[in-house]
């Protein structure tokens, strides 16, 4: 674990978005994207890790999907076409599992990488927008009460939903991540309203929704009014999907900045 932290961080020191995970965050995102060893591949040069592809596994409507969790080349090995081979590498794997398709995330911006995507055989099939920003306390005057929400009731949950999550936020995400996310339900005259769940590790949203009865009321503000404090103001919302004119709305309305696009890819395979 060690190994992959440090190659997983060089590799991405020079991203179109540079980032890099902690160890705990590296085993959040190992339970919450579900990440399957058995399924992801590496490239090694005298013994030591130069590329990796990280896959995950999830069944959904009856469907095998294997979703690369991430990929990543160290800066001085880039160029040899690593990418691509890593991939050609899993697809027997993928075959030997029964996997019926394959999805990631790309930055729209990281044209290289998109490229050799489609020479895989990846096609876009969302394009998702990624915010940050402050959230500034208020004074909250209407009649909501936030509160643990202690049960996922999903299918009380899922009626508040415009559009189905990505991945890395879908049901079996904050499933997984349960123990450690913060998850608030909104409620009006014990009238559950809306939620959020919040992963403090990360500092983002994995899910906010409200009950389209109620929006435009100062539910979603006071959702994120209560997580304030938990996320010491900063927070993101990643892969918010862009015909979600709601959502797009909601972020606009909360002055959140948009600081990068992603497309969604999918790879279907026999």
């Amino acid at each position: 674990m060690d190994e992959l932290l440090r190659v997983f961080n060089l590799s991405f020191s020079d991203y179109v978005v540079p980032f890099s995970l902690t160890a705990e965050q590296l085993k959040d995102k190992i339970i919450g994207d579900r990440i399957k060893l058995e399924l992801s591949v590496g490239a090694f040069e005298d013994g030591q890790l130069i590329a990796f592809c990280l896959h995950s596994f999830d069944q959904t409507n009856n469907q095998n999907i294997a979703y690369n969790a991430g990929t990543g080349v160290i800066p001085n090995k880039r160029g040899n076409n690593l990418t691509v081979r890593l991939h050609d590498y899993a697809l027997p794997i993928f075959q030997q599992n029964n996997i019926h398709k394959v999805l990631l995330e790309v930055i729209s911006t990281n044209d290289p990488a998109i490229k050799n995507y489609k020479k895989i055989g990846f096609n876009t099939i969302r394009h998702l927008n990624c915010y940050k920003g402050l959230i500034e306390p208020f004074q909250n005057n209407n009649s909501y009460e936030c509160r643990p929400l202690e049960v996922y009731d999903w299918e009380k949950l899922c009626s508040f939903w415009d559009i189905n999550p990505t991945w890395q936020n879908s049901i079996s995400a904050v499933e997984l991540l349960k123990s450690t996310n913060i998850s608030i339900g909104i409620y009006e005259n014990e009238q559950l309203v809306g939620y959020a769940i919040f992963n403090p590790n990360a500092k983002k949203i994995h899910q906010l929704a409200v009950d389209k009865e109620h929006r435009r009321s100062g539910v979603g503000r006071a959702l994120l009014n209560y997580l304030a404090s938990e996320a010491e103001k900063a927070i993101s919302f990643i892969n918010v999907d862009i015909n979600s004119s709601e959502a797009l709305s909601f972020m606009d309305g909360m002055g959140m900045e948009l600081f990068i696009q992603q497309y969604e890819m999918e790879l279907l395979l026999n």
